[in-house]
């Protein structure tokens, strides 16, 4: 293990609540409902109701985790896949898809909040990649000086997003006409059956889920968080899916859903019905703070599995260094930030996020499986979970998890692509290669990375211990 600095506990369930909501209501909620319809039609309420069982049956599992020793430590993923396996390979394999997504994501995210700031003339003196550098340098500075100033602004952001959201929404219910469900199924989009589009649908609307698992990274500085993050876990992705749901009624509720598919501004288009002016003005400001929101959150997840990484001596040790002023990681904030800024001034962003979605669902399919096999590789960590279902039900949510990011997997990547994409790499077009196949990226990114892991295992003077040390998790 390495000699890592230790965190400071000052985030509160308020906090918490606000990261996972604040993650999970990204800008996306102001127009998934016009990707879903293109797609389901007006079946888009039901499609995010299909899907909230098995996001719920996700956050179980993390619950499960966060409720026993693991539940102390930043890490996430990595740490609950690594002990249960004993096996720091199995952990990091699927970690290391992930982190560079994380922080390609909040490229994206910075320069979607540069966009959205230009939504008013007197921020258009700047170019929206100088406004995003901007942000990620805030963001920098905001969990530089302190986990409690990030949690006191994520709550802030977060709930005036609700708020606006709330805004928008509430008032369209007493708009709602009851016909625009009718046909709920319509025959241009079902006449081959009802599975295919419904799966693609809900598929869609799946990925407007995806990002609560950033909360398990807080673990090392929530105050109580064996009790706290279970709890959060399973109450703010319920809320989630009501808002969501809200949102998807209103909107096809009050227009026609031939209107509604393929949208850019949805939420935009059915609240001017019914606001008589400065509906822009406030979904302009809604796709800001959900950036915000997401961003914010977003980027703690980086330098803590980092963090995780190099207290196992994974990578070098100086990535668990804490601010001895501040108690927050300051190299890996620091790395964070320079390479989500290389990233936006590069335009480079692209591959990350090209592998963001299946690097996610390969990590929540091997986690939740390891759930499953806990009970029985490692009796005594699943014995100490204060969550602690019986073996058959721990197997039916991990199952039900683990089969469900399957068949999401099936609509994200595809094997069709992989061979031309082999092809156009011997031919020398790198770039186009790359992007065309998911699948081509995420291999050669794994790649990668197993030879950093082995080259660091190899480089280390003492020998790495036979199996996972476990006494760190009692300090």
């Amino acid at each position: 293990m390495g000699t890592a600095g230790r965190l400071s506990r000052n985030l509160s369930w308020i906090h918490s609540v606000a990261v996972i909501v604040g993650t999970m209501v990204g800008a996306g909620i102001f127009v998934v409902t016009g990707t879903a319809a293109e797609l389901m039609g007006p079946a888009v309420p039901l499609g995010f109701l299909a899907g909230l069982p098995v996001v719920f049956s996700t956050a179980l599992v993390y619950a499960v985790f966060m409720s026993g020793p693991l539940g102390e430590h930043p890490g996430g993923a990595y740490m609950h896949i690594s002990r249960t396996w004993n096996s720091t390979l199995a952990g990091y394999v699927f970690i290391w898809l992930k982190v560079v997504a994380f922080i390609g994501a909040q490229a994206v995210f910075a320069i979607g909040f540069g966009n959205a700031i230009r939504y008013w003339p007197v921020f258009r003196f700047l170019p929206a990649e100088w406004w995003a550098i901007a942000f990620l340098t805030v963001l920098f500075v905001l969990h530089l000086v302190g986990v409690d100033v990030f949690g006191r602004a994520q709550a802030i952001l977060t709930g005036l997003l609700v708020a606006v959201l709330l805004l928008l929404g509430l008032p369209g219910l007493f708009q709602i006409d009851p016909g625009n469900f009718s046909p709920l199924f319509p025959g241009q989009l079902y006449a081959d059956g009802l599975v295919e589009p419904f799966v693609a649908g809900t598929s869609a609307l799946f990925f407007s889920y995806i990002g609560f698992e950033s909360l398990a990274q807080t673990a090392g500085e929530t105050e109580n968080p064996r009790k706290t993050l279970p709890r959060v876990f399973a109450g703010s992705v319920l809320f989630i899916g009501l808002l969501y749901l809200l949102v998807s009624v209103v909107v096809l509720g009050i227009l026609p859903w031939e209107q509604v598919a393929g949208s850019e501004t949805p939420l935009t288009d059915a609240a001017a019905t019914y606001f008589p002016v400065g509906t822009a003005g406030i979904v302009a400001v809604g796709s800001l703070l959900a950036y915000a929101t997401t961003a914010n959150a977003g980027y703690m997840s980086p330098s803590r599995i980092l963090y995780a990484l190099g207290r196992d001596r994974l990578l070098p040790d100086a990535l668990t260094h804490v601010n001895d002023r501040f108690g927050t990681p300051d190299v890996g904030l620091t790395l964070t930030w320079g390479i989500a800024v290389a990233f936006v001034l590069t335009s480079t962003f692209s591959y990350a996020l090209s592998i963001s979605l299946a690097a996610l669902l390969f990590m929540y399919i091997a986690h939740a499986l390891s759930l499953v096999a806990l009970p029985h590789v490692n009796p005594t960590l699943y014995e100490r979970s204060g969550l602690r279902f019986g073996p058959v039900t721990v197997a039916v949510i991990g199952l039900f998890s683990a089969g469900s990011m399957l068949v999401f997997l099936s609509q994200t990547i595809s094997l069709a692509d992989l061979g031309p994409a082999i092809q156009q790499l011997l031919a020398g077009n790198v770039g186009e290669a790359l992007l065309s196949s998911s699948l081509l990226l995420l291999g050669i990114w794994l790649a990668v990375g197993l030879l950093v892991y082995a080259g660091y295992r190899l480089s280390i003077d003492d020998e790495f211990p036979a199996r996972l040390p476990f006494a760190f998790l009692e300090e």
